[in-house]
């Protein structure tokens, strides 16, 4: 009795990958980078546990213990509701 040997199925090929990324509208990417210009990444060290942790402006959350500084602590003013578009 001879054993035959199986090969193995050919995989199917993956979906396309799409052409491209959608672009946003000139008014959303210039608001976009004009956001992030005013951003600035802080440093210090956490208050409870002492790992040097990294954030944005002065707000911090540490990702070994937990603790994140009180949200008046940062550099800037957060954002209201109202300056938030709905649309």
């Amino acid at each position: 009795m001879t054993k035959s040997r199986k090969t193995a199925e050919p995989a199917l090929a993956s979906e396309p990958a799409p052409a491209s990324e959608p672009v946003p509208c000139p008014d959303v990417a210039a608001t976009a980078a004009a956001f992030l210009e005013g951003q600035q990444i802080t440093t210090t060290q956490c208050g409870l546990c002492g790992t040097e942790i990294a954030g944005v402006n002065g707000r911090y959350s540490c990702g070994v213990c937990g603790w994140t500084n009180p949200w008046w602590e940062g550099t800037s003013t957060l954002p209201g509701a109202t300056d938030y578009d709905q649309g």
